[in-house]
This record gives C-alpha cells, sequence and structure tokens, in this order.
C-alpha cells in the first residue's frame, strides 16, 4: 500500500485497506442474504482479488472503494 491516510468524521472513519479487513469482508461476500441483489456471493479468492483491484485502482488514480 502507498501513502496510508485516514478520513474521521463524528461518524464515520475512510481509510486504505487492511490485511485484517480480509476475513471479515469475504464473510460477508460469502452470505447470501448479503450478496442477495449481486450477481453471485464471492468465495475468499474472489473476496480477495477484489480488494486487490481496489488497492490497484486507488495506487492508480489517488482514490478508490
Amino acid at each position: 500500500m502507498s501513502d496510508y491516510w485516514e478520513i474521521h468524521t463524528e461518524r464515520l472513519l475512510m481509510r486504505r485497506w487492511r490485511d485484517s479487513d480480509r476475513a471479515p469482508f469475504a464473510a460477508l461476500n460469502a452470505d447470501p442474504e448479503v450478496m442477495r441483489y449481486f450477481p453471485a456471493a464471492l468465495d475468499r479468492g474472489e473476496s480477495d482479488r477484489l480488494i486487490d483491484r481496489i488497492e490497484e485502482r486507488f495506487d492508480q488514480q489517488g482514490f478508490g472503494l
């Protein structure tokens, strides 16, 4: 990850992805109810690749999800 930064408000924290985010994000992506309106639930590998793509885009553009 390049330049790490955070934005805090009274109710929100926005920051770059951390390795510790991967397991809980994968659990959300694997939950059929959470993914109800998405094309399909994601397994752990697909979820990790999504984070990798998000981080790559952030590095390229300076912003992202």
